[in-house]
């Protein structure tokens, strides 16, 4: 269960970050939302909240008085700044009151979720991070003949491409789709090995709908072509 408390004075701004940040991936059951700091405060109080975007010019309570009272109060809240001002002397009292990132308005989607992704690292912890890059490692192994993309892989097991992207590489030392590609054609050395089968039924069994792609991938991963193996086989 994962809380989020938007922060700012005008609705529209609260409107585009509910509208533009990919929630569902990060399996968000809440999105509080509170005109000013004084509300933020209650729902602080009130509520377990994981995540907060602040604006920084509110009236009453602002956004930099906001962080520093939830520093004191409820350290293990994170923070982002929302702010129209790209002003210097903002952004260094944000970071010392231990603001996660600080975003400009109007709200840029893919820098918005790029900042999602990497606040809910610190959120989620590391051991289950782990667990579910290698669970996407263990469905690729047993469906590595279906289509299989970035978007898929977050839809299915409810994270950010960015975050799958950026973990798998980590844990990996490879980016998804090379990953992808290296068991389909490790599978594919094993049915050249052990099977009859014609170079296209292979492909196809292996994910790639276009043998010709197919024997161009197999070449520049091992250095021959599919036929190539085989007959190396024979030898």
């Amino acid at each position: 269960m994962m809380n989020v408390l938007i922060v700012d004075d005008e609705k529209h701004v609260r409107d585009a970050v509910k509208l533009l940040g990919e929630w569902d991936t990060w399996q968000v059951d809440n999105i509080f939302e509170a005109d000013d700091g004084t509300m933020a405060k209650r729902f602080l109080d009130q509520e377990k909240i994981d995540l907060m975007l602040t604006d920084v010019e509110m009236p009453g309570l602002d956004g930099l008085s906001l962080l520093e009272w939830t520093k004191n109060h409820h350290p293990k809240v994170v923070t982002i700044v929302l702010t129209g001002y790209d002003d210097y002397t903002y952004m260094r009292r944000a970071i010392l009151h231990q603001s996660f990132d600080y975003l400009l308005k109007p709200i840029d989607p893919d820098i918005l979720n790029d900042a999602l992704a990497r606040a809910m690292e610190l959120i989620c912890p590391v051991q289950e991070q782990g667990e579910a890059i290698d669970q996407i490692a263990k469905y690729i192994a047993t469906h590595y003949a279906e289509e299989l993309t970035l978007q898929l892989m977050s839809e299915r097991f409810y994270l950010s491409r960015e975050y799958i992207s950026r973990r798998f590489k980590q844990r990996f030392s490879v980016n998804l789709s090379d990953y992808i590609q290296t068991i389909r054609l490790n599978r594919a050395k094993e049915l050249l090995s052990d099977t009859d089968a014609r170079i296209y039924e292979i492909a196809l069994e292996v994910g790639y709908h276009d043998d010709k792609y197919f024997r161009k991938v197999f070449k520049k991963q091992f250095g021959m072509t599919p036929n190539e193996f085989r007959e190396l086989l024979s030898v």
